[in-house]
C-alpha cells in the first residue's frame, strides 16, 4: 500500500515538470512569429542592398588603382623610349621615381584591400538574398502548409547570426546613410539599427482574453 502511494506520488512531482517543458518546447505559428519574420525579412533587404552597393563602390575603388597603376607603367615605358636618344637626360633619375610611386601604389592598394573586400560583400549579399527567399516562402503560407516553426526559426537566426558577424560591420557608413534615406518613406519598413534608425524594443504582452499583442 505504501509503495503504491509513495509511486503515485513521484508520478504527481514529475508531471508538472514534463508539462513545463513540453509547453517551453512548443513553438507554433502564430501571428506575432509572422511579425518576427516579416521584420527580419525587412533587415536581410537592407542588408542585401548594403552589400551590394557596397561591392560596386569597392569595385570602383579597386579598378581606379590598378588602372593608376597601370597609367604609370605605361608613363614610364613610353618615358625609356623617348630618353633613349637623349644622352643629357637621366633616365636613372625618372625611373627610380617612377619606381618609386608605384610601390608606393601597390602597398596601398594592398593595405586597403579592395579586392578582398569586393568578395566578401558579394558573398554576405549573396547569403541575404538566400535569406530572404526562405522568409519570403515561408510567410505566404498558410500556417497548416508549413513547414516545423521552431525548426525554420532556429536555423534561420543561425543563418542571419552568422551572415551578420561576417560583413556587417564591414558597411561604410555613407552606404548606411543612403539605406537609411532609400528606404525611410516606407510604411512600416523596419530598417537596421546600423543605419541610425533606432526603435523601441517590442514585447510580449498578453491581455485578459490571453490573446498576445504587440
Amino acid at each position: 500500500m505504501n509503495q503504491d502511494s509513495n509511486d503515485q506520488n513521484k508520478d504527481q512531482s514529475k508531471d508538472p515538470q514534463k508539462d513545463d517543458s513540453t509547453e517551453n518546447d512548443s513553438v507554433t505559428w502564430s501571428h506575432d512569429i509572422d511579425l518576427l519574420l516579416a521584420k527580419w525579412c525587412d533587415n536581410a533587404k537592407c542588408y542585401e542592398w548594403m552589400h551590394t552597393e557596397s561591392a560596386s563602390l569597392y569595385s570602383r575603388k579597386n579598378k581606379a588603382f590598378l588602372i593608376s597603376t597601370n597609367i604609370i607603367t605605361a608613363i614610364a615605358g613610353i618615358t625609356n623610349i623617348i630618353t633613349d636618344n637623349i644622352s643629357s637626360f637621366n633616365v636613372g633619375t625618372v625611373f627610380g621615381g617612377i619606381s618609386i610611386l608605384v610601390s608606393t601604389i601597390n602597398i596601398i592598394y594592398d593595405k586597403l584591400g579592395y579586392s578582398g573586400l569586393v568578395e566578401i560583400h558579394k558573398k554576405c549579399a549573396l547569403h541575404w538574398s538566400i535569406i530572404i527567399a526562405r522568409i519570403e516562402e515561408v510567410v505566404i503560407l498558410p500556417y497548416s502548409s508549413r513547414t516545423d516553426c521552431k525548426a525554420f526559426m532556429k536555423y534561420i537566426k543561425k543563418d542571419i547570426n552568422q551572415v551578420s558577424f561576417e560583413g556587417k560591420q564591414l558597411i561604410p557608413e555613407s552606404i548606411r546613410d543612403a539605406c537609411l534615406n532609400k528606404f525611410k518613406n516606407i510604411e512600416n519598413f523596419d530598417i537596421p539599427d546600423i543605419c541610425g534608425h533606432v526603435e523601441h524594443t517590442r514585447i510580449y504582452i498578453q491581455d485578459d482574453l490571453n490573446k498576445p499583442l504587440i
